[in-house]
């Protein structure tokens, strides 16, 4: 099996009022906003599932991102348990082929806990308020749907 580049992007409205008047359905991916790099990972199969010692709780481990794979390798699911993130949803980059075998990036995109933008509010027009509630409200029903 290939190893698996991973890239988790917080969609929280708060990153886009600190970088302008970019709305965050008009970010793309590669513009590096708000991306993140997981580490401390560890690959757990499911032929190994009965020889992992999960009965000593890891202290440091902060978020769980489980990654579902057919036997073909192919993506087919993602899950995110985390007190701090919610998945909105996930996608592959397909980066070619090799040798028969394709390989991708798997992106995910992330809602941290909402801000209190009261501050904020005062100063944005109404146009801009609109934009950001819309947004918000986007995200809070790809949350619910994913319930």
């Amino acid at each position: 099996m290939e190893p698996l580049d991973l890239t988790v992007y917080d969609k929280n409205i708060r990153y886009t009022l600190s970088h302008g008047d970019q709305s965050s359905t008009h970010q793309t991916p590669d513009d590096g906003l708000n991306a993140m790099f997981p580490t401390n990972i560890k690959y757990i199969f499911e032929e190994d599932a009965d020889n992992v010692e999960l009965a000593v709780a890891d202290e440091t481990i902060e978020n769980v991102i489980i990654i579902y794979l057919g036997e073909s390798g192919a993506l087919e699911d993602v899950e995110v348990i985390s007190d701090r993130y919610e998945l909105l949803g996930f996608r592959k980059r397909t980066l070619g082929t090799n040798n028969e075998a394709e390989t991708y990036d798997i992106e995910l995109d992330v809602l941290s806990e909402f801000s209190d933008l009261s501050t904020i509010a005062s100063e944005l027009s109404l146009n801009d308020l609109i934009k950001l509630y819309t947004t918000q409200n986007e995200q809070l029903q790809a949350i619910s749907n994913s319930i």
